[in-house]
């Protein structure tokens, strides 16, 4: 449960406000400065993945707008808030600090200081009051998590016959589907979809499909699979045993399956406390054998791999940050375009032997996406070519063009250029990952690049 800390300053004839101690954290601060002090003030915060957008605090009016306070979620968060208000009147002036950072001063230094802040906890919410400016301001603290170590998962080893070629899919945050192809004899070929944080990871076709096709079972957010079941058997004309039948049970007393016909060897995949977060085996025709990878519920999730070199983002600080991470590469580019900018960006990247498929960034509008699909793996990105400007209504400015450059040719331009430029850009380096912030639209762009290798 939250604590909330009393709302310090004035009243002075406003309005009382509460955001609420619902959210995960704080994410950015905007705020104005005033002739009598502070303006207004206006908070985003994050819960359960997604922006919320918290109404203004004060009035807008002839006020200057200081730059927003952006915390980088989940691995900064907000400790304190001090400020200064005169008795009877409104709050003078704010300094915010993170686990990383102080904001400068927004406003005057005068008059009562005041201080919001509780030893090892972090601000999730503000509450105060507020009328033509920020008269007082509180805030709710919740205990900083301390993330349990890490536990490596366990590759169990697979079942079935000794025969076709070994295919590992690693392992993930979790299994989202399920794709199991039957032969005339047994398991023909599997698939799988996983998901690693709020990326989608496809995994490729192991084993020989059939006319008989797939069948799919796709599994809820919340859901995991507890245990695999399954036969193997030598069947007439093969030199070892196939996978003949399997059958996946999920944490929410589902069942998937059997698919496949029963064979003579039985094996089943199941450990107390943990989940099935990854599929490895041996294939040629059918499958020849299958294993699992198991992690324990509530284990930390994974996220791509982030090596090589961080290339500082272009553009503004406006909008919430995000970051694909690191890949081995790019393997499909999308681009949206808005009015006055660049709307939004997503990306397919390559990883193994899997396809990733990025989120959204920022918001599409009725122009859609231009694509651009790039020849993996022989022909990658090279260089990112740009522009930002600041346009009217938007108190940050925003990436207006984009254009890629490849070892094989260009692509783009994607929007309008304008304002001041950018490249992105690192000799004898490949760029395989993309982070930058966003909202309406795209405010900040930059890049992850690894060594081209031959």
């Amino acid at each position: 449960m939250a604590q909330k800390v009393e709302a310090q300053g004035g009243r002075n004839g406003g309005t009382q406000f509460d955001d609420g101690s619902e959210h995960d954290a704080v994410t950015k601060i905007q705020t104005a400065i005033g002739t009598k002090g502070i303006q207004y003030v206006q908070f985003e915060y994050v819960k359960n993945g997604q922006t919320v957008e918290a109404p203004l605090h004060g009035v807008k009016g002839r006020t200057i707008a200081a730059d927003p306070f952006v915390i980088s979620h989940p691995e900064e968060y907000l400790v304190s808030v001090e400020g200064w208000y005169t008795p009877g009147w409104v709050i003078q002036g704010l300094k915010f600090k993170s686990n990383k950072k102080t904001s400068e001063l927004i406003g005057y230094d005068d008059g009562t200081p005041f201080t919001l802040q509780v030893q090892d906890k972090k601000i999730i919410g503000f509450h105060g009051y507020s009328g033509d400016n920020l008269d007082s301001l509180g805030a709710y603290f919740v205990p900083l998590v301390t993330s349990p170590p890490s536990v490596p998962p366990k590759k169990l080893e697979a079942k079935g016959g000794e025969t076709g070629a070994v295919w590992d899919d690693s392992h993930h945050d979790n299994v989202k589907k399920i794709y199991v192809g039957q032969g005339q004899d047994g398991v023909a070929a599997v698939k799988f979809e996983y998901t690693n944080g709020s990326q989608v990871v496809i995994g490729v076709e192991h084993g020989k499909s059939t006319m008989l096709g797939f069948e799919e079972f796709e599994l809820e957010s919340d859901e995991y699979i507890t245990s695999v079941e399954g036969t193997y058997d030598k069947i007439f004309g093969t030199d070892s045993a196939v996978v003949t039948m399997l059958t996946f049970k999920t944490n929410k007393n589902k069942t998937a399956g059997p698919f496949g016909l029963e064979g003579s060897t039985p094996f089943v995949f199941k450990e107390e406390g943990y989940k099935i977060t990854g599929f490895h085996g041996r294939a040629g025709e059918a499958i020849n054998a299958i294993g699992v990878y198991l992690a324990p519920v509530g284990s930390i999730p994974l996220t791509p791999a982030t090596q090589g070199k961080k290339l500082e983002a272009a553009g503004s600080d406006g909008g919430a940050l995000w970051d694909d991470g690191a890949f081995e590469g790019v393997r499909v580019v999308s681009v949206g375009q808005a009015q006055d900018g660049i709307g939004v960006v997503k990306f397919v990247y390559h990883k193994g032997s899997q396809i990733v498929v990025g989120n959204e960034h920022g918001k599409t509008t009725m122009l859609g996406f231009e694509e651009f699909q790039l020849d993996y793996p022989s022909e990658y990105i090279t260089a990112v070519e740009g522009t930002y400007d600041k346009i009217f209504g938007s108190d940050a400015a925003v990436i207006t063009m984009l254009r890629f450059k490849t070892n094989k040719q260009t692509a783009g331009p994607f929007g309008l250029e304008a304002g001041t430029p950018f490249v992105l850009k690192e000799e004898g380096y490949k760029i395989v990952g993309f982070h930058g912030s966003a909202g309406d639209l795209l405010h900040k762009f930059g890049v992850h690049v690894l060594p081209i290798t031959n």
